[in-house]
C-alpha cells in the first residue's frame, strides 16, 4: 500500500504562451486531479468495506454505547484487515518488480 498513496512530482513544461505547452500543462493537471479523486474514491470504498465487514463480525445488537468487548473486536478487526492489505500490497509489488527485471 505504500506506493498507493505516493504521488510523484513531475516537472511541467509550460511552453510558450501560444497555448501548445499550456494545453499540455492543463491536461496533465486535470489528469493528476482525476487520479487523486480516483484514489480518494478507492480509499473511501475500502473504508466502507472494512466498516461493514467488521460491524457484521463484531456487533451483535446495536445500542447507545459500545461495550469493551465490541470495541476491542472492532479495533482488532480493522488492524488485521490493514495488516493483511499491507502484506498483499508488498507481495504484489515484489511480483511486479520480478516481472520487470526478469
Amino acid at each position: 500500500m505504500g506506493d498507493f498513496f505516493n504521488n510523484s512530482s513531475e516537472n511541467f513544461d509550460l511552453g510558450s504562451s501560444s497555448g501548445g505547452g499550456t494545453d499540455k500543462f492543463k491536461a496533465d493537471e486535470i489528469q493528476k486531479v482525476i487520479m487523486m479523486e480516483q484514489q480518494k474514491a478507492q480509499l473511501n470504498a475500502q473504508i466502507q468495506e472494512i466498516s461493514e465487514m467488521c460491524w457484521e463480525k463484531c456487533v451483535d445488537k446495536p445500542s447507545a454505547k459500545l461495550g469493551s468487548k465490541t470495541e476491542a473486536c472492532l479495533s482488532n478487526c480493522v488492524k488485521r484487515f490493514f495488516d493483511s492489505s499491507v502484506i498483499i500490497a508488498h507481495r504484489f509489488n515484489q511480483l511486479i518488480q520480478r516481472s520487470n527485471t526478469g
